[in-house]
C-alpha cells in the first residue's frame, strides 16, 4: 500500500512515466483498490495525456465504485478519443442501461442517420485526414481530366462522386466542430439534480424536473455558476448547477 501511495505523489509530481503511472493505476484497480486507482487516473487526466485507455480504465473505476455519473463522462470520453473499441462500447452500453433517466435519441432521415453513422466510426482527426485524402484524390482527377482527354469523361464523372463526398464531408466535420463549441455535450455526475426553469435556486425559480447521474444532455448556455442543458431527443431543458455536470470533451 505505502509503494502505491508513493507512486501517487510521483504521479502528482510528474516524476514518473505515463506507462508507469497506467501500470500503477491498473495494479491498484486489479487489487481491488478502485478509489487508489481512480486518483491515480484522475492525476494522469490532470496532468493533460488524452488517451482512450487512460478514459476506459477511469470508466471502470468509477464504475466498480458505483459512481455510473463519472463511468458514463469518461467512457464516453474514451470514445470521442476511439469511437471503435468494442470493449469501451459494451461498457458503455451497459452503464447506460443502468441510468434513470433512459433518454431517446430523435430517428432523423436517412442522411441524416448515414452522416451520423461516419461521425460515429471516425474520430475528428480521421474525418480530417481522409478529407485531405479526398482533396487531393480530386485534384488528381482533376490533371487526369486535362492531360488524358480519352480518360475525360470517367474524371469527371469519378470528380462529381468523390466531390460530393468531400462536401458532405467538410459539413459533417464543420457541424462537429461548431456543436463541440456551442452545445457541447455533458453527464450529469450528482446523484440527483433539479432542473430550474431559471438560473438561481428554488427561492428564485421554479424546479421542472429532477434529472439523475448519468444523464447525458447537451450545454446550451452558461450563467455565472449555472448551466442551461437540454435533453437529446426531448424537448425539456432548463438550468442546472455546474458543479453537478461534467462537459465531455476536455480540449
Amino acid at each position: 500500500m505505502m509503494g502505491l501511495l508513493v507512486t501517487v505523489s510521483a504521479v502528482s509530481a510528474q516524476a514518473v512515466s505515463p506507462t508507469e503511472a497506467m501500470t500503477a493505476g491498473n495494479q491498484s484497480y486489479e487489487a481491488g483498490n478502485y478509489a487508489q486507482a481512480v486518483e491515480i487516473y484522475e492525476t494522469m487526466v490532470a496532468a493533460g495525456i488524452q488517451d482512450s485507455t487512460l478514459y476506459y480504465n477511469l470508466g471502470n473505476a468509477y464504475f466498480k465504485q458505483g459512481q455510473l455519473g463519472k463511468a458514463i463522462l469518461n467512457y464516453r470520453r474514451a470514445y470521442r478519443l476511439d469511437p471503435r473499441d468494442v470493449d469501451n462500447n459494451v461498457n458503455l452500453a451497459l452503464a447506460r442501461s443502468q441510468a434513470l433517466d433512459k433518454l431517446d435519441t430523435a430517428n432523423d432521415g436517412a442522411v441524416t442517420n448515414f452522416v451520423k453513422a461516419a461521425e460515429d466510426w471516425l474520430t475528428l482527426d480521421e474525418a480530417s485526414m481522409l478529407a485531405l485524402g479526398l482533396w487531393l484524390l480530386l485534384c488528381g482527377l482533376a490533371i487526369v481530366a486535362i492531360l488524358l482527354p480519352r480518360f475525360r469523361q470517367v474524371s469527371l464523372w469519378a470528380m462529381a462522386v468523390v466531390g460530393l463526398f468531400l462536401i458532405v464531408g467538410l459539413i459533417s466535420i464543420a457541424n462537429r466542430l461548431y456543436n463541440d463549441y456551442a452545445y457541447p455535450p455533458a453527464v450529469v455526475v450528482a446523484e440527483q439534480v433539479s432542473v430550474m426553469s431559471g438560473p438561481g435556486g428554488a427561492d428564485q425559480y421554479v424546479v421542472e424536473f429532477d434529472l439523475h447521474t448519468g444523464a447525458e444532455v447537451t450545454q446550451l448556455e452558461s450563467h455565472d455558476n449555472w448551466r442551461r442543458v437540454s435533453l437529446p431527443g426531448h424537448d425539456f431543458q432548463g438550468w442546472v448547477s455546474a458543479d453537478a455536470l461534467e462537459l465531455v470533451n476536455l480540449n
